[in-house]
């Protein structure tokens, strides 16, 4: 029987993450401050949420990875449904609803109030200049997340590795569909997971 945190999420999504003081405010204010200051989208998000996660002291690495894994496992916004898990490993229902409107609040602002002005301005040099340096670190967010992310959820074991490597290059090197590639590394890790080496 699996036993790892992520099974056991998936048994009992009320599982909390232990004694819990942080408050409703703080934590809107946490996810608003992600959604106001994250440029990149939801995949750069996973890694700011993920230093989150950390400053709170509440999850392990592996609760970390697992949550991450799940959040781009489950159809949805990566940012939305990881500040969902979060919120309701640290305070239940009401923190899932409230982790999702502080990350929503201020893109969705932003949008409303800022796509007129930068789709007039959008060939100036200096809004060209800020998303090209804009890109370069969304690059270096994303590198650092998926590096921890192998270093957690892959070298563990060879199984893990051998899962890995068999999902990257159906996809990588394969141009096999992602979803297809995700479900014959789950079922490979499922078959080698029954195997007794």
């Amino acid at each position: 029987m699996p036993t790892s945190y992520l099974w056991r999420a998936m048994v009992n999504d009320n599982e909390p993450v232990g004694n819990s003081n942080i408050s409703l405010y703080s934590l809107y204010t946490r996810f608003l401050r992600i959604g106001a200051f994250t440029i990149g989208g939801g995949i750069v998000m996973l890694g700011v949420i993920e230093s989150e996660m950390r400053a709170t002291g509440l999850f392990t690495d592996d609760q970390i990875a697992d949550d991450i894994v799940m959040a781009t496992a489950i159809p949805g916004p990566i940012a939305t449904n990881l500040s969902y898990l979060v919120g309701k490993r640290i305070r239940g229902n009401m923190g899932a609803f409230i982790a999702v409107l502080g990350t929503a609040t201020a893109p969705f602002l932003s949008i409303l109030l800022l796509s007129g002005i930068l789709l007039q301005h959008m060939g100036t040099p200096l809004l060209v200049a800020f998303f090209l340096g804009a890109a370069s670190g969304v690059v270096a967010v994303i590198g650092k997340t998926l590096f921890k992310m192998i270093k957690t959820s892959v070298m563990t074991g060879w199984r893990e590795i051998a899962s890995f490597i068999a999902t990257a290059s159906l996809i990588v090197a394969f141009d096999v569909h992602p979803f297809i590639g995700l479900c014959a590394g789950a079922l490979l890790m499922f078959w080698l997971r029954k195997l007794e080496f």
